[in-house]
């Protein structure tokens, strides 16, 4: 397991990078092995951007 540790601003940025891959995978709905990867990733994010506020 990775352990990382981002500024908020970090996490925004990496949060925006993963929805826009999730969004170009669910158009042209692709069900590659990194979906579910990143939906765990977008996931966690959320949860700890919500510490945030």
């Amino acid at each position: 397991m990775i352990r990382l540790e981002l500024e908020r601003i970090e996490a925004l940025e990496l949060m925006g990078m993963v929805l826009a891959h999730l969004n170009n995978a669910e158009a042209a709905v692709e069900l590659s092995p990194r979906v579910p990867l990143l939906m765990a990733i977008r996931d966690k994010l959320a949860d700890e951007l919500k510490g945030y506020s």
